[in-house]
């Protein structure tokens, strides 16, 4: 059995974790007002991010030992996804705090600005 190191867990996991930070700019436009385009963002950005650790835990079962097979790689980006959905989740909650303070802001420029005035704001 292979021992872990830098090289075959460590990097790999760094890359699956940067990519998964990243990608998130990619797939939920910067100032979106929607909690559901921000969840299908980070669902795509996940399922990017599965695909991609499969891919890359076949090249390094290919160059281990030969053929990969589809139950180990499947499983070692799975195992992978334990270090970068908890992050991705993190990076969810922040970005689903921003969209409401966006919302909040249109709401009160609404009612500060263009609302009607009550009967106290002449």
């Amino acid at each position: 059995m292979e021992s872990f190191g830098l090289l075959n867990t460590g990097l790999p996991l760094a890359a699956l974790t940067a990519l998964a930070l990243v990608l998130p700019l990619v797939t939920v436009p910067r100032a979106t007002r929607s909690q559901r385009r921000l969840a299908l963002g980070i669902g795509l950005a996940a399922a990017l991010t599965l695909v991609a650790g499969a891919g890359l835990f076949a090249l390094l079962y290919g160059a281990g030992d030969g053929t990969p097979r589809l139950a180990a790689v499947l499983r070692g980006s799975g195992l992978a996804a334990l270090v970068w959905a908890p992050l991705l989740v993190l990076s969810w909650f922040v970005r689903a705090q921003a969209v409401e303070r966006r919302r909040g802001e249109d709401i009160a420029r609404r009612v500060d600005g263009d609302g009607p005035r009550g009967e106290n704001e002449r």
